[in-house]
């Protein structure tokens, strides 16, 4: 196993999109889980929809960080297939365990959300300083910033289920509609 040090722009950019996919995976089981028409189940749904968008902005970010090189179709590109045995893999799945567990409360499964874009954004802050390739050190930061922005909106629908007395989406609320003008 190569240690830590040793990735490649590559190999962290491949970790992050298996990252996505595991995320992606846990939001439709929260989505397929939830309560028809419930604001959890929207919430999940365009968490999972976002899910492509977020695998291609990771293929945007290697595009620009390599200098034009377009990402490779990983199932064509033999040395990926050996990721699963790459240190920055391994140390990478340590904080999937929010991910890879089933709930079936609603505040539970937005707390098991937000846990888990807490634990990849400080992963990420963390990655950025072990690398002296200024690429890297960029990717980790970028993907660092992400999380902690759907963690903050994980934030926001958390509060807004927890709240009492409150309309059936946030969005509907006249208070705040009053608030915002």
């Amino acid at each position: 196993m190569n240690p830590i040090k040793n990735t490649t722009l590559l190999d962290a950019v491949a970790m992050a999109i298996q990252y996505e996919k595991d995320c992606f995976d846990f939001y439709l089981k929260n989505f397929e889980s939830s309560k028809e028409g419930s604001s959890v189940k929207e919430f999940f749904q365009q968490l999972a929809e976002d899910g492509d968008e977020h695998i291609k902005l990771i293929q945007d970010m290697y595009k620009e960080l390599s200098g034009g090189v377009a990402f490779p179709n990983l199932k064509q590109l033999g040395e990926i297939h050996k990721f699963h045995a790459t240190a920055i893999f391994k140390v990478m799945k340590k904080i999937e365990r929010n991910v890879s567990k089933a709930v079936t409360d609603d505040q539970d499964k937005i707390e098991k959300a937000m846990r888990a874009a807490e634990d990849a954004r400080d992963f990420y802050n963390k990655m950025k300083d072990k690398f002296p390739a200024p690429d890297i050190k960029l990717l980790f930061k970028r993907l660092a910033d992400y999380n902690e922005e759907n963690r903050l909106m994980m934030e926001a629908q958390y509060g807004f289920i927890t709240q009492k007395d409150k309309p059936d989406y946030y969005w509907d609320d006249e208070e705040l509609v009053k608030q915002s003008k």
